[in-house]
């Protein structure tokens, strides 16, 4: 499947209600079954799928009932909302086949794209970013050769510590423009709800950064009629 057949399949799911909870993630497998991640670390464990099969991570969010939440970060820049440092990290730990026991995370080896689903009272917002491409250009790649050495080549266990220290170190570059994700967060959320003009300039510098790092591949929706529309 390329990019497009791809977030076109899941707006489907999304309309057609198979994505239940209000946030949470799924794998999807290149044969395009879905299962909810906790059921596809009981099949990887039972020895039903292995963990190459994996190919898409999705992170649903349903966003229609209460707007209140940061709408313009989410709707404009979803890959960056506030859980997304920790995405990242797992995404890559799951595809470089690393298994967390402390969160029953399985690993994914197969994984090639990560996705966010945004459903909002009149749109549906789907971003889909290349994990390597994101691994690389937020310098994740080189963060977890550093905080692992040679654990690296056992690929199997990462403990807690190693893992917070790779989220930690990856939080504190400050990639998006000379701003860290929390502070690029912070500044769109401050330029669009208030809102705060002199801010225009940062506020484009980061979406530009934001577009190199990630390299999303984007489709809006309308959810009356269910097909695409322009941003």
């Amino acid at each position: 499947m390329d990019r497009k057949e791809i977030v076109d399949y899941l707006a489907k799911k999304v309309f057609n209600g198979e994505f239940t909870e209000y946030r949470y993630y799924y794998i999807m497998l290149k044969n395009k079954q879905i299962y909810p991640l906790d059921d596809y670390g009981k099949l990887v464990e039972s020895y039903k799928i292995s963990p190459e099969d994996a190919f898409v991570c999705i992170d649903s969010f349903d966003n229609s009932e209460d707007e209140s939440y940061n709408l313009p970060v989410e709707y404009l820049f979803p890959l960056i909302d506030v859980l997304s440092i920790y995405d990242i990290v797992e995404n890559y730990l799951d595809k470089l086949g690393f298994y967390r026991p402390y969160y029953h995370v399985y690993p994914a080896t197969g994984l090639k794209y990560y996705v966010v689903s945004r459903l909002f009272s009149d749109r549906l917002v789907i971003e889909l970013t290349d994990i390597d491409t994101m691994a690389t250009n937020t310098g994740l790649g080189k963060i977890v050769v550093k905080v692992l050495g040679k654990d690296i080549l056992n690929k199997k266990e990462i403990n807690y510590h190693q893992r917070e220290e790779i989220i930690f170190k990856l939080y504190k570059q400050k990639i998006f423009a000379g701003h860290n994700l929390d502070e690029a967060y912070d500044i769109i959320e401050r330029y669009y709800t208030n809102p705060d003009t002199s801010l225009g300039r940062e506020v484009l510098a980061i979406s530009n950064a934001y577009n190199q790092i990630f390299q999303p591949y984007r489709l809006v929706y309308d959810t009356r009629t269910r097909q695409r529309v322009l941003m």
